[in-house]
C-alpha cells in the first residue's frame, strides 16, 4: 500500500490527468484506504429519465405596461427585486418542505478545466440534513450519501463503472480528493442552499448597484414547470469579481431555482471572432428536474444497509 501511494505523489500532472490504467486506479485507492477506513454502504430503483440540461434562451424580453415610463436602470432593478422576492418566497416553501426526490445535472468548471456533464438522481431531506445521490451518466452507478451528524461529518461514496466492485469508503465533503470534481462541497447542494446562495449574491448586487442589466426573458419549461426566466449581467470585472451573467429559471408556482447558468470573464486569449463567449466562459451550471416534493423520505433511504442500494461490503 505505501509503495503504491508513493507511486502516486511521483506522478506528473499530465500522467494523473491520463489515468495510466489500473496502475494509477489502484493507487488511488491505495490512498483513500490509508487516509479514510473503507465501509460498506448502500442505491436505488429511484431513476428518473435522464434530460438534457440545457434550453433555448434566445426568447424577447418581456415588456411591462410601466416600462415606458422607467428609465433601463430602474427597469433592471425592478425586474432584480422581483426575482429576489420570488426566490424569498421559494426559500419559505423549501423550509416548510421535508424532503423532496429529483434528477440533479450538473456542468462545472473546476480546477481551470469545464469538466464533463453529469446526472445524478437525487434524494434530499432537510432535517436532518440527508442525500443521496446516484449518477446516471459520467461514471454509471457511483453513489454517495452524507448525513448530517453521521460518520463523523463524513460522506460514504461508492464508485461506479468498474470500478464498482471495490468497497465503498468514507471522506470528509470538502477534502482534495472530493473537490476534483465538484466547485461546491455535498454539504451546499439542494434547491435551498442554491436559492440562499443566489439570493445572497443579488441582494449584495442591489445594494452596491454593480449590475449593467437585469431582464426578464419569456417563461421557459424545465420539463413540465414553467418558468420566470432572468438575465442578469454584470458591468466589469471590477464590479463582479466572479461572474460576467447568469441565467436563472425559477419556477412560477413554487418559487424555486429549477436552472442556472453562470458566465465569468474571457481572458486575454479569447478572440470573440473565433468562439461563442457564453461558452467560452461557462463556470457553472445546474438544472434540477423530475422534482417530486414531499415523498416521505425516511431514514433508510439515507442508510448504507439499504438493499435497493449497491454499495460493496467490506
Amino acid at each position: 500500500m505505501r509503495f503504491l501511494l508513493r507511486r502516486y505523489q511521483s506522478l506528473d500532472p499530465q500522467q494523473k490527468a491520463n489515468g495510466m490504467a489500473l496502475a494509477i486506479v489502484a493507487s488511488t485507492f491505495a490512498y483513500l484506504h490509508l487516509e479514510c477506513s473503507p465501509r460498506p454502504a448502500g442505491a436505488d430503483t429511484f431513476k428518473p429519465t435522464v434530460a438534457k440540461a440545457d434550453l433555448n434562451l434566445k426568447g424577447t424580453i418581456q415588456v411591462q405596461p410601466e416600462d415606458a415610463t422607467l428609465s433601463p436602470e430602474q427597469i433592471s432593478e425592478r425586474n432584480l427585486v422581483k426575482k429576489v422576492e420570488m426566490l424569498k418566497k421559494g426559500i419559505a416553501f423549501l423550509e416548510g418542505t421535508p424532503d423532496y426526490t429529483a434528477q440533479f445535472t450538473k456542468r462545472e468548471l473546476v480546477n481551470g478545466s469545464l469538466l464533463e456533464e453529469q446526472t445524478m438522481a437525487m434524494k434530499l431531506r432537510h432535517k436532518p440534513f440527508s442525500i443521496y445521490l446516484k449518477w446516471m451518466d459520467f461514471e454509471v452507478g457511483r453513489e454517495v450519501i452524507y448525513v448530517d451528524g453521521v460518520n463523523d461529518g463524513q460522506m460514504l461514496v461508492h464508485a461506479g463503472g468498474w470500478k464498482s466492485r471495490l468497497p465503498a469508503i468514507l471522506m470528509a465533503p470538502d477534502c482534495t480528493l472530493a473537490m476534483q470534481e465538484a466547485r461546491y462541497p455535498v454539504t451546499r447542494a439542494g434547491l435551498l442552499a442554491l436559492a440562499t446562495t443566489i439570493v445572497g449574491y443579488n441582494a449584495s448586487d442591489l445594494e452596491a448597484k454593480n449590475y449593467a442589466s437585469c431582464v426578464q426573458m419569456d417563461d421557459q419549461a424545465v420539463g413540465d414547470r414553467m418558468c420566470a426566466c432572468f438575465v442578469l449581467e454584470y458591468r466589469d470585472k471590477e464590479s463582479s469579481k466572479d461572474y460576467r451573467k447568469s441565467v436563472t429559471l425559477i419556477d412560477k408556482e413554487w418559487c424555486v431555482p429549477l436552472y442556472i447558468k453562470n458566465f465569468g470573464w474571457p481572458n486575454e486569449e479569447f478572440n470573440q471572432v473565433d468562439a461563442d463567449l457564453d461558452e467560452a466562459t461557462l463556470i457553472e451550471h445546474y438544472t434540477y428536474s423530475d422534482v417530486k416534493f414531499r415523498t416521505s423520505l425516511s431514514a433508510l433511504d439515507f442508510d448504507n444497509t439499504n438493499e435497493d442500494y449497491n454499495f460493496k461490503r467490506q
